[in-house]
């Protein structure tokens, strides 16, 4: 009898363990932590946290004074805007060639996010690049294109579809999110403007206001300046509410895409970049003359044509008749950041070193 309880107990437990392997992956306390897995995928998300937390292991190191020193100087890549196009698997090489700490993106991974059409398209992006988010930690943010879906929906139920799909393919509950690494923190904006919600500028601010001594890295899909086609309703151009903001809390550099081109401009003590070339067709130059001394871009010449040209902020122009897509890297030593705009060839376009005086 006491051999048959025996076995009997034994027999619960083994099953019990089993039950919690399939159940669980860690646990910091007593109850268990559930995977969760990508209805869309049908694998765990590309969620960037437990790559950074890694990361953050194994390269900071917390000094006496509370601050945190890096043993290697930070580099990342930022890249976006490729809605599916073949290029985007170029780029991904090269990115994979500069072999990052991480990367950001601004945006547009996706043409249509929302609904069963932008279910498929995430799929596609999996199929494309999903070897590349696992290998890197990749910090995504939600642009026009992610919200997008089925002309037979309403804005609000694609934006919601959208958002739902990208948050299931990336594991981020939000699309507003900030984090740390080393002395700079990462601020992500998504679709909506700034200036048009109360709750996102209040967020903002205590973001910048809680950043303050470190390096700010601003990143999100529409951007502030452009010498692309985008209008002035959709990209103004000038001071904004969200710019103000910026230059007051010493922000170190804010990066978009949206226009397809490339765009560096330093306006009221910060840096904007567009990096927005990684697969989807290059935009036309059409409001060039929104450009200040000192900026460097590249666009179309011509709509609709293979007319290029890379505008340096020294010496002559670069005319091409081959669209160019490109990665923006960036490194990070104590206060000197160096931006990088480099094409899929291994080729540098663009390349400035800012030093912060933070």
């Amino acid at each position: 009898m006491n051999y048959k309880l025996y076995f009997a107990l034994f027999f619960l437990i083994i099953l019990n363990s089993c039950i919690s392997l399939k159940t669980t992956s860690s646990s910091t306390n007593s109850d268990p932590v559930v995977t969760q897995v990508s209805s869309i995928t049908n694998k765990t998300p590309y969620d960037p946290k437990p790559g950074m937390l890694k990361l953050q292991n194994e390269n900071e190191k917390k000094r006496r004074n509370g601050k945190i020193k890096l043993k290697k100087p930070m580099h990342f890549l930022v890249f976006g805007d490729s809605k599916g196009s073949d290029y985007l698997k170029d780029v991904l090489k090269r990115a994979d060639l500069l072999n990052p700490q991480f990367c950001i993106t601004t945006a547009d991974l996706v043409n249509k996010g929302a609904g069963e059409i932008g279910e498929q398209l995430y799929k596609d992006l999996d199929k494309d690049a999903g070897w590349f988010f696992r290998k890197y930690p990749t910090w995504p943010t939600l642009g026009n294109h992610e919200v997008s879906g089925s002309v037979e929906k309403t804005y609000k139920e694609n934006y919601a579809s959208g958002v739902a799909n990208f948050g299931d393919f990336f594991g981020l509950k939000d699309p507003l999110y900030s984090f740390t690494y080393g002395n700079a923190k990462f601020i992500a904006l998504d679709w909506i403007k700034i200036s048009e919600s109360k709750e996102r500028l209040d967020w903002l601010e205590n973001e910048l206001k809680d950043a303050q001594g470190k390096l700010i890295f601003i990143f999100k899909h529409r951007p502030y300046y452009t010498v692309g086609s985008k209008s002035y309703d959709d990209v103004a151009g000038k001071s904004t509410v969200a710019t103000k903001l910026f230059t007051k809390y010493k922000v170190t550099a804010v990066f978009s895409g949206h226009d397809h081109l490339y765009y560096r401009t330093f306006r009221d003590g910060v840096n904007y970049i567009v990096s927005s070339g990684a697969g989807a067709s290059i935009y036309k130059l059409i409001r060039e003359d929104d450009s200040i001394p000192g900026d460097s871009y590249y666009g179309r010449e011509v709509e609709n044509s293979d007319q290029f040209r890379f505008h340096p902020s020294k010496g002559e122009d670069i005319r091409f008749n081959e669209a160019m897509y490109f990665v923006l890297s960036v490194k990070v030593h104590r206060k000197k950041i160096t931006f990088e705009m480099i094409d899929t060839k291994g080729k540098t376009w663009d390349k400035f070193t800012y030093k912060s005086n933070i």
